[in-house]
């Protein structure tokens, strides 16, 4: 299909020698918003998330494929576009410190403002210790659209690839959630598939860089909902949290620890 190729794989280990999700325990997952990795001390701060927190699987957004892929994980990147001439391909990467199988990049058909960049999801397979597998789907949401149109294609197309699985089901990412209507646009994605949201207990997170008082209501923004969101099929949330103490982006990593149904 249409702008969807194999992700390129990501981290030093090979991913043979790493063990399977267990079923057993439950599956921590930290999507995060790494704001293009513009701040020099990410991959130290990306050590110190994995150190104290212990997930399992790392859903990033605004990801180069150079980025330090933090010790004893492997993944894939799904470039999204090509800033400047010759600087590195911008898009989103899943790492895992588990065994990872295949991947794929679904690039979204249409572009920001209809002639600027597409944006990129990732829906990756991870092997399972019961021999199912996982599907998590990272995401990085059209942005710029009040009327949430954009977003509504590029979540159908998302739909259409994955809407046949059975198994569990993750949904991660920055989703420019930014006001009512492209709220839906998600909501529409979570109904279609039978998704539930994880929620973190609110206030909390940050929302990205906010534009000035017009454009915030020339838009229609509405400063009370997240953009950073996380769905899951098959799992039951256990505790989710903003974790605020990370602050090498503008936007706060979200982490979800999950249970899985029996």
């Amino acid at each position: 299909m249409p702008g969807e190729t194999d992700a390129t794989p990501v981290g030093s280990q090979e991913s043979g020698s790493l063990p399977l999700i267990s079923v057993e325990e439950d599956l921590r997952v930290v999507s995060w918003n790494i704001h293009k990795a513009l701040d020099p001390g990410l991959p130290a701060e990306l050590e110190r998330l994995v150190e104290e927190r212990a997930p399992n699987v790392l859903a990033l957004q605004e990801a180069r494929p150079d980025l330090p892929v933090p010790a004893g994980f492997a993944g894939h990147h799904a470039a999204s576009f090509r800033r400047g001439v010759v600087g590195p391909e911008e898009g989103v990467m899943t790492l895992a410190r588990h065994a990872v199988g295949s991947a794929r990049r679904v690039r979204s058909s249409e572009r920001e403002l209809h002639l600027l960049t597409p944006k990129a999801a990732l829906i990756a397979a991870l092997p399972l210790s019961n021999g199912g597998e996982l599907c998590l789907v990272n995401v990085h949401g059209l942005n710029f659209d009040p009327s949430g149109r954009q977003l509504a294609r590029q979540l159908e197309e998302l739909r259409d690839r994955v809407a046949h699985l059975s198994g569990p089901i993750v949904v991660a990412g920055d989703f420019n959630t930014w006001n009512d209507r492209r709220m839906e646009a998600v909501r529409d994605l979570a109904q279609a598939l039978d998704l539930q949201e994880v929620c973190p207990d609110f206030p909390g997170g940050t929302k990205g860089r906010l534009p000035v008082r017009r454009a915030r209501e020339t838009l229609g923004l509405d400063p009370r909902l997240h953009l950073d969101r996380l769905f899951v099929r098959g799992l039951l949330p256990v505790h989710a949290a903003w974790m605020e103490s990370y602050g090498c982006s503008d936007h706060v990593p979200l982490i979800a620890h999950l249970s899985w149904t029996r």
